[in-house]
C-alpha cells in the first residue's frame, strides 16, 4: 500500500536479544555443609508456557526412542504483545543520516524518525524443586531496578545504535502441589517484561552537496531581488542564495575552443544551461550541449584552459537537495529621493 518494500528484522532482533539475557543461568545442588554436588545450566526455549506444561503431563513411551520426559528446571519465554508509546514520539521529520564513500561520489543514507513501541515479553521459570526455582529467580531480579538497558544496533545499513530499556513490570508465582503421587510437581514463576523499542521505516539515499556558490542579490524591497541598486525607499535587503555545485576535471588542454573533454563522466545532475566556473573568462559561459557519454561538452564561448583544470557547474536544481537562504536587512535614510548605484558611498 505504501509503495516501498523493506524489512529491518526489528522484532527478530528484539526476541534474540531478550532470550540472550537469560541464557547463562545455572542451578546448583548443595549439601547442608555448603559442598556443591553438581551445577546444571538451565535451558531456555522460545514458546508459551502452556506447551511445556502439557508436555509434562504426557507419559513417556519406552518403545519410542524419540520420546523422553521433559527435564526441569527450564525457562520459556514468548512475545505476548505490542503497544504504541506516545511519550517517546519525536518530530516525524527528524532524520537519522549516514554518509558512505563510493568510488567517485559521496552518498548519504537517511531515515525518518522511528515509531516508538513497547514489546511485552513473558518469561516463565519452571522447576520441580522450590530451591531450583528460587535460585533462578534470584539470579534475575537484582539486574532489574526496575529496568536493564541493552545497546541495540537498529539497522544494518545505518550507524544508529540505541539504548533499549528492558523493564520488569511484575512477578507472579504458582505451585501445583495438589494431585496424585503419579503427577509431577511444577513450580512456576511468571515474569512480565516490557522492551522499549523503535521501529524504523525504509532507508532512503541522497547525494551530499560538496560545493556551493554564493550569489548576492540586492533590491529595493518593493519588487523581486534582480537588480543591484539602493533607491529612495530606503530598504536594502541582501539575499544569499546557496545552490549546489558539481565539479569535474578536464582531460586535455583547451585552446580557444568551445569544446571541453573530461577524464571521467559528468554528474547526471549537470545539464544544459548550467553556468561554468573556472574558465578564467570575465563572464562565465554556460553549457550549450553535453555528449551522450558525458565525457565532453560544448560551452557558449571559446575558452583556453590547461589540462586537469577543475571546473564547477552551477544551476541544476534537484528537489532532494538542501538549499539555505540567509537574509540580512538594513535601513538607510539620507533624506533625498535620488537613486544610488551599488557600492557608491557618495551622492551621484
Amino acid at each position: 500500500m505504501f509503495g516501498t518494500r523493506f524489512y529491518n528484522e526489528t522484532i527478530k532482533r528484539a526476541v534474540s536479544i531478550f532470550g540472550t539475557l537469560f541464557n547463562n543461568i545455572d542451578v546448583a545442588d548443595i549439601k547442608a555443609d555448603g559442598t556443591v554436588l553438581s551445577v546444571r545450566k538451565v535451558p531456555i526455549s522460545y514458546g508459551p508456557k502452556a506447551k511445556f506444561l502439557a508436555r509434562l503431563q504426557n507419559e513417556t513411551n519406552l518403545n519410542d526412542g524419540n520420546r523422553t520426559a521433559i527435564s526441569l528446571p527450564r525457562i520459556a519465554f514468548e512475545l505476548s504483545g505490542f503497544e504504541y508509546d506516545q511519550s517517546r514520539q519525536q518530530n516525524k521529520l527528524f532524520r537519522n543520516t549516514k554518509t558512505t564513500q563510493e568510488t567517485d561520489k559521496v552518498n548519504r543514507k537517511f531515515q525518518y524518525a522511528p515509531a516508538p513501541c513497547n514489546l511485552n515479553f513473558t518469561l516463565s521459570v519452571m522447576a520441580n524443586k522450590m530451591n531450583d526455582a528460587l535460585q533462578i529467580v534470584e539470579q534475575i531480579l537484582p539486574y532489574f531496578q526496575p529496568d536493564y538497558t541493552v545497546t541495540m544496533k537498529m539497522i544494518d545499513d545505518m550507524s544508529d545504535n540505541r539504548d533499549v530499556p528492558v523493564i520488569l513490570s511484575s512477578v507472579s508465582f504458582e505451585d501445583t502441589y495438589q494431585g496424585g503421587f503419579d503427577e509431577r510437581r511444577v513450580i512456576t514463576y511468571d515474569l512480565e517484561f516490557q522492551m522499549q523499542l523503535y521501529f524504523f521505516g525504509p532507508v532512503y539515499q541522497g547525494k551530499i552537496i560538496k560545493n556551493v556558490i554564493e550569489r548576492d542579490y540586492i533590491g529595493d524591497g518593493n519588487s523581486g531581488f534582480t537588480t543591484s541598486e539602493i533607491t529612495s525607499a530606503g530598504l536594502v535587503k541582501e539575499v544569499k542564495s546557496y545552490v549546489p555545485a558539481f565539479e569535474n576535471r578536464t582531460n586535455t588542454a583547451v585552446s580557444n575552443s568551445s569544446t571541453i573533454a573530461f577524464g571521467t563522466a559528468l554528474d547526471a545532475d549537470i545539464s544544459v544551461g548550467d553556468e561554468v566556473f573556472g574558465t578564467n573568462l570575465t563572464t562565465n559561459p554556460t553549457i550549450s550541449s553535453i555528449a551522450n557519454d558525458k565525457l565532453s561538452m560544448v560551452v557558449s564561448a571559446n575558452v583556453t584552459i590547461d589540462a586537469n583544470t577543475k571546473l564547477k557547474f552551477v544551476g541544476s536544481v534537484n528537489t532532494n537537495d538542501t538549499f539555505v537562504v540567509a537574509e540580512t536587512v538594513s535601513f538607510y535614510d539620507d533624506g533625498t529621493n535620488k537613486t544610488y548605484a551599488d557600492n557608491l558611498t557618495d551622492d551621484a
